[in-house]
């Protein structure tokens, strides 16, 4: 049976396409959007991400005795889609200005940290100042650290595939071509963080924060009746105002690292259909672990993940998702020096798959049991390292669709960086999840210059 996206069928509903408004919403597809497979990053690998564009040299010499650290940084992006057949889309998914202000002060006793983007969208035609920093960090005792304020979180062990990573993600960035770093927006948190033979770590977002899914604004996407369109106005989703709780516990033994992760919220895509067709997030308990060791010459990673829908725990309620099981197996080597592969082997299954298909309403297109994802990411450093050629692959065998992800990274100096990419994206058929993405292959152009 075909895997068909949340936006798809979620969208159907709102309109009111040929199909049944409530027999065409497939809760749980989307859902997939939220970490599922296409699309999670590992915490070296996003941290990394986080930190480029910021070097040590770009400080002045003052600042090595001084509490203060201020780096500024402006970049031009740019996306333009290769090619598409889809009505009442934009030719661009990316045309934007951004000055970025880094700004930190640390003392013996505490440390404040402050950025923000003020953003130029020449494609949306808006202005606006994005926090992606605002926080307080202290130690409020011997091995005990806190930190309160907007925040990155980053947590697990999968590139680019998030199992127990639950903070919010914005895949609109994702898809068009801006920097990897934006996959994670800041979130507002209290932090503590208790270091010891065990490490814990608890994260408590006092409002609900959701990804950032695709709702016609900026990226197309698949409508049944309609084929891969932009709906307009963009798609609204009613988000509730309550919190969420995350903690983990993880140490290292040996070479052997572990973790142990939960999580008490919502999904974080809309997975739930309210009676009058608004589209929520369904309640949510999740908990899952993660294990990473050598192995024959690289790094070789496990991780597993329970999702438990807590408004359909027995998955007889058509217009809520169905709990979750999920599982990735990981291998990280370098093949000579300077070219690194990782690759990846991800599952998610719908658990009472039964129970779904018995109480499907008339019309309502059934996803698959299994959804599969294979993933490659080559890395090549030239030039001195001043050349970084990324190239990352995504097949779904379960969907028979991918996404090819490339990107070069020129560094004329410390200071000047340009990027050049591409997002291809295609599928045997326009409703499954990567497929429904693929009038949004873009070629992309950034340039950030940091001072």
């Amino acid at each position: 049976m075909r895997h068909v996206s949340l936006l798809t069928l979620f969208f159907a509903s709102v309109i009111g396409s040929s199909l049944s408004a409530r027999a065409t919403l497939e809760v749980d597809s989307l859902a997939t959007l939220e970490s599922s497979a296409l699309l999670t990053e590992s915490d070296q690998t996003l941290d990394e991400e986080l930190e480029e564009g910021w070097s040590d040299e770009w400080v002045d010499e003052w600042a090595a005795d001084s509490p203060h650290s201020f780096l500024q940084q402006i970049a031009v992006g740019y996306a333009t889609i290769t090619q598409s057949d889809a009505i009442n889309i934009n030719d661009e998914v990316l045309n934007e200005f951004r000055y970025t202000l880094d700004y930190q002060y640390q003392n013996d006793d505490y440390r404040f940290d402050l950025e923000f983007d003020l953003l130029e969208d020449w494609l949306l035609n808006e202005t606006e100042i994005v926090t992606r920093d605002f926080n307080l960090s202290t130690s409020i005792a011997s091995q005990v650290d806190l930190k309160i304020g907007r925040q990155v979180i980053t947590w697990g062990t999968g590139d680019l595939l998030f199992l127990n990573d639950l903070f919010a993600k914005d895949w609109q960035s994702f898809f068009s071509g801006r920097e990897d770093k934006y996959l994670k927006p800041a979130v507002d948190a209290i932090r503590l963080s208790v270091y010891s033979a065990v490490n814990f770590e608890v994260a408590l977002l006092p409002n609900f924060t959701p990804d950032n899914v695709p709702n016609g604004n900026r990226l197309s996407f698949f409508i049944p009746g309609f084929g891969i369109t932009q709906p307009s106005p963009p798609l609204y989703f009613l988000e509730p105002q309550k919190p969420e709780v995350a903690l983990r516990l993880f140490s290292t033994v040996n070479s052997l690292e572990w973790g142990v992760y939960a999580y008490s919220g919502y999904f974080k895509s809309p997975t739930k259909v309210l009676p009058d067709n608004q589209l929520s997030f369904a309640e949510m308990t999740a908990v899952g672990a993660s294990l990473s060791l050598p192995a024959a010459g690289g790094i070789l990673n496990f991780e597993t993940s329970y999702y438990r829908s807590d408004e359909d725990t027995s998955g007889d309620n058509p217009f809520i998702g169905n709990s979750q099981f999920r599982l990735l197996v990981g291998y990280d080597t370098e093949l000579v020096p300077n070219l690194k592969l990782a690759t990846q082997a991800y599952l998610e299954r719908i658990l009472d798959y039964q129970s779904l298909v018995e109480n499907a309403l008339m019309g309502q297109v059934i996803p698959d049991e299994n959804r599969t994802m294979l993933t490659a990411r080559f890395t090549y450093l030239a030039l001195q390292q001043t050349l970084t050629n990324s190239l990352m692959v995504f097949y779904s065998p379960s969907d028979d669709d991918h996404y090819l992800r490339y990107s070069s990274r020129y560094s004329y100096s410390d200071s000047l960086k340009l990027t050049l990419g591409l997002n291809l994206i295609d599928g045997k058929e326009d409703s499954t999840f990567l497929a429904q993405m693929q009038d949004n292959s873009n070629a992309f152009v950034r340039i950030n210059y940091s001072f």
